[in-house]
């Protein structure tokens, strides 16, 4: 979330099945975001990379939402849009209509669990709440115990093993593990400019952290940093997805989208990498999944 504004955020999502949830690298394809001021606050724009070039047309309106933020796709194919507060919306993105359930604390970044029956809602940072997704219901708060009391985001790896973030607006946040069952965190990095967004890469096998104007890749394993890319542009990186093949998309709450090409090196700061920053609308904030849980389901 950008520094300074707690009633507004973004979401940017590609569309079902544009090759990356199903396991297929995309060239091209509808992202879904949202914008913290203005209205339309939710909106879409058509990406496309050929021959090393990275292009995105102009964007167009979708609907308007009170209140957004972090995003996951639902297994239904609705979006699950953390609306700041005390919000989770629920939109059905084919004519932007939504229903809403309390989330009984901070509903800003959310994370789809592995089981696909909940979501996970986390604040900048704040406690942190489970959502029932079957039926939609209200939200479960957790009290957390251990290094950290509060996060900002939760990733998943392959084998289900949970990743936290507890990060401010502009990054500089400490990164850890977090057992999901005796909500407990663990601190193994602190003070990473990178530490606010966080997803894991099945690519590489790696999280990739998003914040200030750094994306770092960790390994989880030994939980140290392997790779990091300092963007050469005035951004404040937010939150990133990955198509889980080599691509990276991020979000600037300047409202600038970075993507990166390392399917050639697997290294996030390699210098060989494709590099793009392009504008897309003002006040650009978060991310959902292209791929792994969250993503959106196959047609």
């Amino acid at each position: 979330m950008r520094a300074g504004i707690l009633a507004a955020a973004t979401l940017l999502s590609l569309s079902a099945c544009a090759g990356l949830g199903c396991g297929g690298r995309i060239s091209s394809g509808d992202l879904y975001f949202t914008r913290y001021l203005g209205n339309p606050n939710l909106m879409k724009v058509h990406f496309n990379y050929s021959n090393g070039k990275f292009a995105l047309d102009k964007p167009t309106a979708v609907a308007s939402l009170n209140g957004v933020d972090g995003a996951v796709f639902a297994p239904d194919g609705d979006l699950l849009v953390g609306g700041q507060g005390n919000t989770v919306h629920k939109v059905h993105i084919a004519d932007g209509k939504s229903r809403d359930v309390r989330a009984n604390g901070g509903a800003y970044h959310l994370s789809m669990d592995p089981s696909g029956k909940k979501v996970w809602a986390a604040g900048i940072p704040g406690p942190l709440v489970e959502i029932p997704l079957d039926p939609f219901g209200d939200g479960i708060p957790h009290k957390l115990s251990g290094d950290d009391k509060e996060v900002t985001s939760v990733a998943f790896d392959g084998s289900g093993h949970a990743y936290y973030t507890a990060a401010g607006p502009g990054g500089y946040g400490n990164v850890g593990l977090i057992d999901l069952k005796t909500f407990t965190t663990q601190r193994r990095l602190v003070n990473v400019p990178g530490a606010h967004g966080m997803v894991f890469d099945r690519f590489t096998g790696n999280l990739l952290l998003f914040g200030s104007t750094h994306v770092t890749q960790v390994d989880p394993g030994v939980m140290k940093i392997v790779s990091d890319l300092t963007v050469k542009a005035p951004v404040t990186l937010d939150q990133g997805t990955v198509d889980g093949n080599g691509y990276v998309f991020v979000a600037s709450n300047q409202g600038q989208l970075v993507f990166v090409d390392y399917s050639g090196s697997k290294k996030i700061g390699a210098s060989g990498n494709t590099v793009s920053v392009q504008f897309v609308e003002s006040a650009l904030d978060d991310v959902a999944p292209l791929s792994g849980a969250g993503s959106a389901p196959c047609s």
